[in-house]
């Protein structure tokens, strides 16, 4: 199966969209944008509560190989799992605004791997990176957004 071919490209804006209808086939699509990722390249994911950001995060670590179970770190806000290179997975559901910001986030980040940041709204200000945006279309289908803001 080739990368992206669920996706309507739209190159001027760096952004694919597609419509998952379970969710093993966002696991699926998930593992398939790990192959686009490289060392340093942090991802925002954003979507209420339920609309498979979490999904989205295991599938991404399936892709770079990670063999751990991965699980929402909510109680510990960041979790580091190794693939075939680093990932930090940070989960700020349990943050306010006001208390994300105040955390350096910048500790939990890695250079020499991707950082996966679910809840990335909680952040005031986002860097460089690609923003996943998951949202219930209904019981089983999800909206997937991605958009790359890499230089």
């Amino acid at each position: 199966m080739a990368p992206w071919r669920y996706f309507t490209e739209m190159p001027e804006q760096k952004k694919r969209e597609m419509t998952s209808k379970s969710p093993e086939e966002t696991d699926r699509i998930a593992r398939e944008f790990a192959q686009e990722l490289s060392p340093g390249d942090i991802v925002f994911l954003y979507g209420e509560l339920g609309s498979g950001k979490t999904v989205f995060v295991k599938g991404v670590c399936a892709g770079l190989g990670v063999q751990d179970d991965v699980t929402s770190p909510s109680f510990v806000i960041a979790t580091e799992y190794r693939g075939s290179m680093k990932v930090a997975h940070i989960d700020l559901y349990r943050l306010s605004v006001s208390e994300a910001g105040a955390l350096p986030i910048e500790e939990y980040m890695v250079d020499d791997g991707v950082t996966l940041i679910e809840w990335a709204d909680r952040l005031e200000v986002t860097s460089t990176g690609i923003n996943v945006r998951l949202s219930v279309v209904n019981h089983e289908q999800r909206k997937i957004e991605i958009e790359d803001l890499r230089n």
